[in-house]
């Protein structure tokens, strides 16, 4: 467990929120400074343990009586008000606090607060290293299930965790994850214990190994170390080569249903042409002795047309 310190968060803000929550974690003693009674009630609402003082931070009488000089470690999360931010530095150095980490806005903040006498490892530009993980996760493709702690250029910090069959009840030599040139496990995580582990170290289910290794490499160390059935996944793999061979194989049987379907079409349409010429039969049937009363009807006119017929459709229209 890490020592217990005291620190003094200035400045109530989203990246002020989550270094108080890693603090109340390590179960350190903390103090947030804003000059928003309101703020600071909506931020400390879930913090019970969090003492909260209202104080304008640019005036450093107000910092000087309530011992900022006494933290152990002063995080300064202003950034919006970049003049606030530098007045605020400028009091802390001069009363003597050394261990100061600073949120800059950009790089324009940052050089001037490197100006004020601040290293480089002071000062923090949240914006720039979320940009950065993002942008190696996309080069480098790396699983969006992967942690990522820290990250540069060739290496990256994460945690795994243990769900391979393969590995559980090994040592890590046995499992080859024994240290290389392309990764080191830290330590391991089990049941609230930090373990710092060798080669004879045995894995068990749910560890927590904590890992530095490049970028490059980091997403088939993962899958080795978190795929839970590795001979399910393998099994349910389908060949391309069997999959062509099989769709050939039954291609035949493919066609044969055509043929099935095409057959019925033509019966169905046979049985639809017979009902039709029944029907203009019956029709022609009943037209025949019409057209003969007709007939009849135009005895004493001569020259009649023997051949004159009447259309059954206008008759039964």
């Amino acid at each position: 467990m890490a020592k217990k310190k005291s620190f003094a968060i200035i400045g109530a803000s989203n990246f002020s929120l989550s270094v108080l929550a890693t603090l109340v974690e390590k179960r350190q003693t903390i103090t947030m400074f804003d000059i928003d009674q309101d703020k600071l009630d909506l931020y400390l609402s879930e913090f019970d343990s969090v003492d909260a003082i209202v104080l304008d931070s640019t005036n450093k009488i107000a910092l000087q009586k309530n011992g900022i000089n006494s933290f152990d470690g002063v995080i300064v999360g202003i950034a919006s008000n970049i003049e606030a931010s530098l007045m605020t530095v400028l009091n802390l150095t001069d009363l003597g606090c050394e261990n100061i980490i600073v949120k800059a806005k950009d790089r324009k903040h940052k050089r001037i607060l490197q100006a004020l006498g601040l290293s480089e490892n002071q000062i923090i530009i949240p914006d720039s290293i979320a940009g950065k993980i993002v942008g190696t996760r996309s080069v480098f493709d790396i699983d969006l299930d992967i942690d990522v702690q820290s990250i540069d250029d060739d290496f990256i910090s994460t945690t795994l965790t243990i769900k391979s069959e393969e590995i559980i009840g090994r040592t890590l030599q046995e499992a080859g994850l024994s240290t290389s040139k392309d990764f080191n496990i830290i330590q391991i995580r089990r049941k609230g214990k930090t373990l710092l582990p060798d080669d004879y170290t045995v894995l068990k289910a749910d560890d927590e190994i904590v890992v530095f290794a490049k970028t490059t490499i980091i997403n088939n160390l993962a899958d080795k170390v978190q795929t839970e059935n590795e001979d399910e996944i393998i099994d349910n793999m389908v060949d391309f080569d069997d999959l062509i061979e099989e769709t050939i194989a039954t291609s035949s049987d493919i066609v044969f249903d055509d043929e099935i379907l095409n057959e019925q079409d033509l019966e169905n349409e046979s049985e639809e042409k017979t009902k039709k010429s029944k029907k203009i039969l019956r029709k022609k049937e009943k037209a025949e002795p019409v057209k003969e009363i007709i007939l009849d009807s135009f005895d004493d006119i001569d020259d009649v047309d023997q051949e004159f017929t009447i259309k059954n459709e206008d008759i039964f229209k």
